[in-house]
Parts: C-alpha cells; sequence; structure tokens
C-alpha cells in the first residue's frame, strides 16, 4: 500500500515537473500580433511571440515611450528571431539599461509611422532610415511586395496601432561596431583576413585597400581562418609571404562596391568586384543556400554569416576564398 502511494507521489511529481518546464520554453509558433486601437507598448505587452523584445523595452524604460501618442515605426524581432541570433532573456538581464536603449534605438523610428500597404516604406534599394536618436541608420528594401530591413524579412507587416505601427521581423540586427576595418579586427575568425590587408596596405599596383574598406560604401564577402586554411594555396603562401600586390588583388576579387545585404543578394545573379578595369564576375545562388563564385573557382563559396553592419558597408562571412 505504501509503495502505491508512494509511486502515485512520483508520478504527480513527475506530471508537474514536466508542466513548469514545458512553461519554460519560448513558444516559437503562436499566433501573429493583432492589430489595436492600443499603443504599440500595449500591443508588444500581451503578443506572446515577442517577450524577449519586451522584456528588453521594459528594462531600457522605452516601452513608455512607445506609450506616448507618436507616431511611431517599431521593428520587432519575435522570440524565434532573437534566439536564433543568440539573443535571450539572459542577454537582456546581463544588459545595462544604458546599452538596452541604444540597441533598442535601431528598431524605432519616432515621428513617422511607415507601413507596408500603400507604399509607406521606401521602395528603393537599401532606403536609408533615421532611428531613433541615432547618427546611424538602418536600411530598407521592398520588393514585389515583400519588405526587409537590414536584410532581415518583414514576417508580419502594418500591426496598426493607435499611436503608429508595427513591423514584425523574422531576424535580428546588430548596430554597427565601427567601419569594416574595426569590424574585421575586432573578429578572431576573420585575423587573417585583417592580416592580408595589412600586407595588401602595401600594394603599389592596386591602391591602398586599407583605405578603401575604411571609407564606404562597400560590401565584403570575407573569407574566415578555415576558408583560408582550406585553401589550395598555403595560407603563408597566400598572405604571411605573399606579395603586396597579388594579395591586394585577390581581395579586390571579395569587395563589391555598394551596400547589399542578404536580401538583395537572393534576387542578384551576378555581381561585380571593385577590380579595374575589368571587374571580377561574382555569381550568386540561391538555389542550394546562398552561394556566391567567381570564375577563378572550381567551386561555389557558401555564404555562411550575412549582414554584418558596418558604418560604411556590410560584410558577408565565406567558407572559400575567391579567386580571380
Amino acid at each position: 500500500m505504501r509503495t502505491s502511494a508512494l509511486n502515485k507521489k512520483i508520478v504527480i511529481c513527475a506530471f508537474a515537473l514536466t508542466a513548469i518546464i514545458a512553461g519554460c520554453v519560448k513558444n516559437t509558433s503562436v499566433p501573429p500580433l493583432t492589430p489595436s486601437t492600443s499603443t504599440i507598448a500595449a500591443i508588444v505587452k500581451g503578443g506572446s511571440n515577442v517577450t524577449i523584445f519586451d522584456s528588453a523595452l521594459s528594462k531600457s524604460g522605452l516601452d513608455s515611450l512607445l506609450d506616448l501618442s507618436g507616431p511611431f515605426t517599431l521593428f520587432l524581432p519575435t522570440d524565434a528571431a532573437c534566439l536564433s541570433a543568440g539573443f535571450t532573456d539572459s542577454s537582456v538581464y546581463k544588459m545595462t539599461r544604458d546599452s538596452l536603449r541604444k540597441f533598442l534605438a535601431y528598431y524605432i523610428i519616432q515621428g513617422q509611422a511607415l507601413k507596408l500597404a500603400g507604399g509607406g516604406l521606401p521602395t528603393g534599394p537599401n532606403a536609408p532610415l533615421e532611428m531613433l536618436n541615432q547618427p546611424d541608420t538602418i536600411y530598407c528594401t521592398v520588393f514585389n511586395g515583400a519588405g526587409y530591413i537590414n536584410g532581415k524579412a518583414i514576417s508580419q507587416s502594418d500591426v496598426i496601432a493607435k499611436n503608429g505601427v508595427i513591423q514584425v521581423l523574422s531576424g535580428l540586427y546588430y548596430p554597427p561596431q565601427g567601419n569594416i576595418l574595426t569590424v574585421i579586427q575586432n573578429d578572431s575568425t576573420l585575423s587573417f583576413l585583417d592580416t592580408a590587408i595589412m600586407v595588401a596596405k602595401n600594394s603599389a599596383a592596386y591602391g591602398n585597400i586599407f583605405n578603401l574598406l575604411a571609407s564606404g560604401a562597400y560590401t565584403l564577402f570575407a573569407p574566415t581562418n578555415s576558408a583560408f586554411r582550406s585553401t589550395a594555396d598555403s595560407t603563408s603562401a597566400i598572405i604571411f609571404a605573399g606579395n603586396p600586390d597579388t594579395v591586394a588583388r585577390l581581395l579586390q576579387t571579395h569587395i563589391v562596391a555598394g551596400r547589399i545585404f542578404s536580401s538583395g543578394l537572393s534576387l542578384t545573379d551576378t555581381l561585380y568586384s571593385v577590380y579595374s578595369p575589368n571587374p571580377d564576375s561574382l555569381f550568386v545562388s540561391s538555389q542550394f543556400g546562398l552561394t556566391i563564385k567567381s570564375k577563378g573557382d572550381s567551386t561555389a563559396a557558401s555564404i555562411i554569416t550575412t549582414n554584418i553592419q558596418a558604418t560604411n558597408g556590410v560584410i558577408h562571412k565565406i567558407n572559400q576564398v575567391l579567386f580571380p
């Protein structure tokens, strides 16, 4: 009798524990936000699939701003978008109020509610949008009725509030951490590329790649350290013992004029490098994942990380070196 009672208690406890665990897991497949006569802050607060961003807004105090008369536009990543980018409840907890405010300001436009319907969002390629109290910008592209912010798709458009509009995003973007060179120098997976740029700095034939990437605007397809290690030519032959002109010419194949986010890459067949007078043709495909290939390559390189924003352009990491 005692054993039976004990087993019953164990089953009840196990069921309760399962329920608790299930309640702690983010539900990423919940109904979308519903337009209402409430404020933007109230709609976000009631949304079951945007809880991480809601927590961030609350801690930063910007939820109070989004309760005011506005109008405002909020670009709102879902929980799934935040989690896939490594931005969690723990991230919110660790960030200071000021750092959260600076981060979230890149998701808020004050003074104009931008709707996708009726052409409210700029339709040009990578049209700049001024963010809340920020000297930098984010970039909007609308193609065939689909909207993208910094290359992140608008997954639910025009959630109307009484003080503005919410555009729900399928991805999370981070504010730029400096120009292209600064971003490379601060990324340990791009240290070989950083070294190559320093070697190419001394090129007499092809100009100063260092100065080029410090200005803008450019798109850089950045081979990772692993990409350099896997090339047919050894890393030392390409970089450390390389001729500055050879290295500079190689790097030019990886640089395209203009700011091209992944949303633009998926719509593009061919890009052209900055090499002059006959630019390298770079062939982009999204048939089997996003890839890019130059005429000098036997296989296409996979674009493994997209839309790393810099103040003067965009970086996409690739798993192979592109050859002229």
